[in-house]
């Protein structure tokens, strides 16, 4: 079986290079925040612990 040739265009070209950007993003984004969404919503002044089963348990933390 022959396979066809495939000759990149210009359009080809910078759609590959958008697509790798938007993957090193989400990569950057995933390795560089991974506990983000569990530490937001109430503030700096609550810890808040993810638990493996069920949801995060935060506590506030006592007044300084």
């Amino acid at each position: 079986m022959k396979w066809p040739q495939w000759y990149p265009t210009r359009a080809d070209i910078i759609g590959i290079s958008i697509a790798l950007a938007v993957a090193c993003i989400f990569v950057f984004v995933v390795v560089g925040f991974p506990n983000f969404h569990q530490a937001t919503g109430f503030g700096p002044d609550w810890d808040c612990k993810a638990m493996p089963k069920g949801d995060p348990v935060c506590v506030k933390k006592p007044g300084q």
